[in-house]
């Protein structure tokens, strides 16, 4: 809101004509004061076109030259005058024109000390049109190409680091670019987020992450423990049969698949040729490997996190995004299809979720609702605990049903009932969504997510408990290799059964809702199901990695199979979500699931293993070892004795096995975490205060624009003779005026109506 003293400052300002600008016929004549309250009326708009930042950087350029403007040719005004307003400012000059040449000479004056990079941001963010702005690109580059030579030479060094910074900017550009272009599914996952939405979409965002995942993974293991291994192997004398694909027995047995088909020797090529210490290479590659994945969790839920929790436009519903986000470079038939489907989609979800927050319920169904919810949490932990207590005597007894069956399919019993458990347990979970009947799509979502892991990670801590407790004690020949046969054997049945869910189950459902029982209709997608799924296999992948070094491989075969056979059941057998609703935090949610409990329970497991039991004595790298950690113990103590490595020793003591530096480390962790969520608080009050703002400033400008009529036409009735020759004006050439007092109308009109509805 502009004051009065600004006010007058801007019409003094209007009237000083330079002498270069033709004088208007009535300039000699005695302004009247409504002339006045109309120069500042139409001078408000006008002024708004000016970026703030511009005004602000030229008041500081003036402050430093004594306050004195640059002076341009009179060419540079009349090019900026056509640049702006085209063939209308060529005819008959005006105070307006001249008013728009003293603020053309102000912007150019306040880029020219800027450098390339605030100058293409400040030109950017101007509310003009791309030809304007590339003239007015051109008049600064000219005028400033007219500054003294010495004053160009001392800008030298900032224009080498500003050129670098440029060229940077396009390479990473450029390869940004080239990394999406070859982005695997790119483009299927762009039709499956326009027909399905943000919610059915991130299920394979994180499909395709956690491929990505184990490539690094197998990369890394196939690198520095399988290629060694395989320059020193001996043939494999076992005879194929076929079904060691589903038992991961037999011949698979004596192969670089399991942990105990490793030697225990130093790898040595030739009499000069380099060693290479096996033990220390299985257990210094399981460790980067894991210690790269807890960083790359953090890292990629602290990114997450800041994505989709403390930006400003998650709050906002990213409605700018939805309306001045079109894509014109877009032309193909199919792709502008793809494009209006993400929008309407986008633009449903945002309205879904608007319509559900504003629903409010009485306290007689809370009370139902509450009951409801219960009642749904009592069955569901009641039959988890159920199947736990099952899968633990199943296991228990599983070595004396495998002695009295010979039969080699004996062996999958236990990932069979485990796998059936897993499939027909979450879609009893599933429905309950008749009982409880949330709101909040998401909110059903996550209770499902959380029941399902509650499950599955249960029966998985009951067989780390029988396979460390039970298998390991048991003084079974290589019990290393037995644990990775049984983690292959489920991970190979669990994704049996969902290609047979997806194939059989999903397909009969469609048949079923649309031939036979046609209320049913097509079902929806269960994303919590299929989630929880990935998080399954990825666990046993990470438990497995420690005794089955190629499990990572076939994990990620098995995910990219798993991709195609989703997306085409997907588009056949599912229809969009009936409620609509965004997911832009569930790949947060997700990745958190996925480090905390999955994560953290699969590195207490390994540090048992590690840390407690006692290897194979005759097979494996750490055969004839009390302990596996034993390995690294004697490689600290042989370092310990040279002084060359002796650093080596003082960051292993005071760093990698000091408690003290890991409390530190997660005391700083606990610290960046409540900073995160302070930000977030900080930002909701935030955006909450700035709409407030806005609204204020709606009011004050309402409030103006209502105050220059009412004045207008008081002075109208006072002296109507006196404005005779302005109406005549106006009706002649100014289209301008009419224009306003329509615009002050609908203003007036917005106005009553906010008053009337305060949420519009």
């Amino acid at each position: 809101m502009l004051s009065g003293d600004q006010v007058n400052e801007i019409i003094v300002e209007v009237e000083n004509v330079p002498s270069g600008v033709q004088s208007h016929p009535s300039s000699s004549q005695i302004v009247p004061e409504k002339t006045l309250a109309n120069s500042s009326f139409s001078l408000v708009s006008s002024i708004s076109d000016i970026d703030v930042t511009d005004s602000q950087i030229f008041s500081n350029w003036n402050d430093k030259k004594g306050k004195q403007l640059l002076r341009f040719s009179t060419p540079v005004n009349e090019s900026f005058s056509q640049t702006l307003h085209g063939s209308e400012s060529m005819g008959l000059d005006s105070p307006r024109t001249s008013h728009e040449n003293i603020q053309g000479q102000k912007l150019i004056a306040s880029l020219i000390p800027m450098t390339s990079r605030d100058r293409i941001k400040a030109i950017r963010n101007q509310p003009r049109t791309m030809e304007e702005k590339r003239n007015l690109r051109k008049m600064v580059d000219k005028e400033k190409s007219k500054q003294p030579r010495r004053i160009l030479e001392l800008n030298g060094c900032a224009q080498c680091l500003n050129s670098i910074s440029l060229a940077y900017r396009r390479s990473k550009n450029s390869l940004l670019e080239l990394f999406n272009s070859i982005s695997l599914w790119q483009k299927t996952l762009k039709v499956i987020g326009g027909k399905f939405g943000t919610s059915v979409l991130s299920y394979f965002n994180f499909l395709r992450w956690l491929l990505k995942f184990n490539i690094f993974l197998f990369i890394v293991t196939f690198s520095f423990i399988i290629i060694p291994q395989l320059t020193m192997a001996e043939k494999n004398r076992l005879r194929f049969t076929g079904l060691e694909f589903l038992t991961g027995a037999g011949y698979f047995g004596n192969t670089v698949m399991y942990y105990g088909f490793y030697t225990n020797t130093t790898i040595r090529h030739g009499s000069s040729g380099t060693s290479y210490n096996m033990q220390l290479a299985y257990i210094f590659t399981v460790g980067v490997c894991f210690s790269v994945c807890f960083f790359s969790l953090l890292f990629s839920m602290a990114r997450y996190f800041r994505n989709n929790f403390i930006n400003p436009h998650v709050y906002s519903r990213g409605i700018a995004k939805l309306i001045f986000c079109w894509d014109f470079t877009v032309t193909h038939e199919s792709a502008v299809k793809l494009k209006q489907k993400n929008l309407s989609t986008e633009i449903r979800e945002n309205l879904s979720e608007i319509r559900q927050e504003n629903v409010k319920l009485t306290l007689n169904q809370r009370l139902i609702r509450f009951s409801a919810h219960l009642a749904a949490w009592v069955v569901s932990t009641g039959a988890a605990i159920a199947c736990c207590i099952a899968v633990y005597y199943l296991a228990e007894n599983n070595s004396e049903f495998l002695k009295n069956h010979e039969n080699p399919g004996a062996v999958l019993l236990l990932p069979f009932v485990v796998s059936c458990i897993n499939l027909v347990v979450p879609r009893f979970y599933s429905m309950f969504r008749l009982v409880e009947r949330y709101e909040m799509p998401r909110h059903e979502v996550y209770i499902l997510l959380i029941r399902n892991i509650c499950l599955k990670l249960s029966i998985i801590g009951i067989l780390c408990y029988y396979w460390l407790n039970i298998v390991a004690l048991a003084g079974e020949e290589c019990w290393e290799t037995l644990i990775g046969q049984e983690i292959y054997r489920l991970l190979l049945m669990d994704f049996v059964f969902s290609l047979a869910d997806s194939f059989l189950g999903e397909f009969l459902r469609r048949i079923i809702g649309m031939r036979l029982i046609t209320s049913l209709g097509l079902q929806e997608f269960d994303i919590a199901r299929n989630v929880l799924e990935l998080i399954y296999a990825q666990t046993l992948v990470w438990i497995g990695t420690f005794f089955c070094p190629l499990l990572p491989f076939i994990q990620m075969i098995t995910l990219f199979i798993m991709f195609y056979v989703k997306n085409i059941s997907l588009m056949m057998n599912f229809q969009p979500l009936s409620k609509a609703w965004r997911a832009s935090q569930m790949m947060t949610f997700f990745i958190f699931l996925l480090f905390f409990p999955s994560f953290t329970g699969v590195l207490c497991t390994l540090a048992i293993t590690i840390w407690r039991l006692k290897p194979s004595a005759d097979c494996g790298p750490f055969r004839g070892l009390p302990f596996f950690i034993q390995s690294i113990y004697s490689w600290i103590d042989t370092l310990s004795k040279r002084p060359s490595y002796l650093w080596v020793v003082w960051i292993y003591q005071n760093l990698v096995g000091s408690v003290h530096f890991f409390f530190i480390l997660t005391l700083i962790v606990l610290i960046i975490t409540y900073l995160y969520w302070q930000i977030t608080e900080g930002r909701k009050i935030m955006i909450r205060m700035l709409h407030e703002q806005i609204i204020n400033e709606g009011k004050d400008k309402m409030f103006l624009i209502e105050k220059l009529i009412k004045l207008q036409d008081t002075e109208k009735r006072a002296s109507p003779t006196l404005f005779m020759p302005e109406r005549r004006d106006v009706e002649q050439s100014g289209p301008l005026r009419v224009r306003e007092h329509d615009a002050a109308r609908d203003l007036r009109f917005r106005r009553s109506v906010q008053e009337d509805n305060p949420k519009a």
